[in-house]
């Protein structure tokens, strides 16, 4: 049996774990350690579904620049990500808050670089 997207990422966030899409496109989960072999066949089972969930665009989403050169445009794609998405504010806070969501890590590996 499978459960609803959102019943499997609204379980799983009560019961204290942290879902994201990692850059190359996999599946996050965190703590993994406390995974019970139950709980990993249910992810498992609903991979592609959790991936699509958290990959999905959100209506006001910006786009990244074009030119990953263009700081200035960097900066300001990000930031209005950043200040609009939890997921993204938590990470900033550093690594044990959680990761960033897969459209604000997209933003900010070449953000962080530009501003190198």
């Amino acid at each position: 049996m499978s459960l609803p997207v959102q019943s499997m990422v609204e379980t799983l966030h009560a019961a204290g774990f942290s879902l994201s899409v990692t850059p190359a496109g996999g599946l996050a989960v965190t703590p993994a350690s406390r995974l019970t072999p139950e709980l990993r066949e249910v992810i498992r089972n609903g991979k592609a579904d959790l991936i699509r969930w958290f990959t999905r665009p959100a209506a006001n989403e910006p786009e990244p620049p074009a030119d990953p050169a263009a700081w200035r445009e960097l900066h300001a794609a990000y930031l209005g990500h950043h200040f609009n998405c939890s997921r993204c504010q938590a990470a900033g806070r550093g690594t044990r808050y959680g990761l960033r969501c897969a459209v604000g890590i997209s933003m900010w590996i070449p953000y962080a670089q530009a501003a190198q």
